[in-house]
């Protein structure tokens, strides 16, 4: 799900991370080129870290302007336009929570990241989504969980969201649940989550979540999380088992995007379908 970029959603993208108390912010590009996506690697223990360019919002810039230097900085080319927003990625460093809001990007001249002898890349065709920046609780970047060449969850995403949506399939407030949950691009890209509180049944393709120990772990600070994220946990829970939830606690500074998800989690929920 990629939006259209526009002066209004950067606004709100980043007045809805201040409301949640999250202030570090980040930026990831996914430059796209013949249908393929370039990524970039690190050293991590000798080992290539495959990721997309990204780095921190500086103090004094915009989230734009951010994104355009990373994309220099990183690979040496320059930003042709910005055409989408694909999601965003929570992580811990230093102790903070880091939002990274990514952004798809067509590059000018890309073919001349090429020609910079002192990166390691390569084009992806795999699809991108906000899991494709990953970090660990030291602030290096390392590849947690998402999809194509960064994969190394339990399960592949596909596989997975389509496990849960078979077992769900027919229970209108537990479809609404997984679907909640698959939108919103977090959770079932961590392997915290899905090792701890995802089992799934390989003879019939089908997977559930362990709401009530996933809610009780968020609880007890075992899955660090923006508060965002958290509260549309423990809303997706509420609607699959009907565990108990403050709705003004968990609706109080959500933004625009995940206030969006849930309502239609309600809507489906409801038996209404788009």
């Amino acid at each position: 799900m990629t939006a259209t970029v526009t002066d209004q959603l950067i606004r709100q993208l980043v007045a809805g991370s201040h409301a949640e108390g999250t202030t570090r912010l980040g930026v990831a590009a996914a430059i796209e080129h013949d249908d393929r996506v370039l990524l970039i690697a690190t050293e991590n223990d000798l080992q290539p870290v495959w990721q997309l360019p990204f780095d921190l919002v500086l103090p004094g810039e915009t989230v734009l302007w951010a994104l355009a230097r990373t994309v220099t900085v990183t690979t040496g080319l320059g930003v042709g336009e910005v055409t989408g927003y694909v999601g965003h990625h929570d992580r811990q460093l230093d102790g903070d929570i880091v939002r990274t809001f990514v952004f798809t990007v067509i590059a000018e001249d890309p073919e001349r990241v090429c020609r910079w002898a002192s990166i390691s890349h390569r084009w992806s065709p795999d699809p991108i989504n906000a899991a494709f920046v990953v970090g660990d609780s030291d602030g290096h970047p390392t590849p947690t969980a998402s999809v194509g060449p960064l994969v190394s969850p339990p399960t592949p995403m596909d596989r997975l969201s389509a496990a849960l949506e078979a077992k769900a399939k027919g229970l209108l407030c537990l479809e609404a649940a997984v679907d909640l949950l698959v939108q919103q691009q977090s959770w079932l890209h961590r392997r915290d989550f899905v090792n701890s509180h995802v089992e799934t049944d390989a003879t019939t393709d089908t997977a559930s979540v362990d709401w009530a120990g996933a809610v009780a772990a968020l609880g007890a600070g075992q899955l660090p999380c923006s508060s965002g994220e958290g509260q549309l946990l423990r809303i997706a829970s509420s609607l699959a088992e009907g565990t108990p939830v403050d709705l003004h606690a968990a609706t109080t500074g959500l933004d625009a995007i995940n206030t969006a998800l849930v309502a239609h989690a309600i809507y489906h929920a409801a038996g209404h379908r788009p």
